[in-house]
């Protein structure tokens, strides 16, 4: 049976703080390292990308792609939380390229830019869940009838 309430949520809490912090720092500690490797590898690259495509996709200096939240404005804000999935590195990326001194007509490099640490942000909220899944025991059921049938007895 599937960890409830309370006890999931000892169980979980420190590696889910850890996988926001450290994109596969969580899976890394349940003892799946081949699984945080591959998904540090893609969170890095796709931050690299963007911090790229941010920076020189820049027209006469001007800054911006990077979603911050804005008061009374909830579509910025919605992409605001989800590229906060990035973890810390997001107060980076959107004092460097958001925020109200950054023009909000970019150009097509800098918007690849700001999908990359969007993307990077959603993927790691994602694997967050996925995470709390295999902690609580959850995963099982995600799988079909029968190979859930065939894991209770025991084959």
């Amino acid at each position: 049976m599937p960890l409830r309430r309370k006890k999931a949520l000892q169980a979980a809490w420190k590696p889910l703080l850890f996988q926001w912090l450290v994109p596969g720092a969580g899976y890394w500690m349940i003892g799946e390292k081949g699984r945080a490797k591959v998904f540090f590898g893609v969170w890095v690259l796709f931050c690299l990308l963007a911090a790229f495509q941010l920076q020189y996709g820049a027209v006469d200096g001007v800054r911006g792609g990077v979603f911050v939240p804005v008061q009374g404005a909830w579509l910025p804000t919605l992409g605001a939380f989800g590229t906060l999935g990035v973890g810390p590195v997001y107060g980076l990326f959107a004092w460097a390229f958001g925020g109200a001194g950054t023009e909000p007509v970019r150009t097509l490099t800098q918007e690849y830019g700001a999908t990359y640490v969007m993307v990077a942000g959603l993927l790691n909220w994602l694997c967050c869940f996925d995470l709390w899944d295999r902690i609580t025991g959850r995963w099982v059921f995600r799988l079909p009838k029968d190979e859930q049938e065939k894991l209770a007895k025991g084959e």
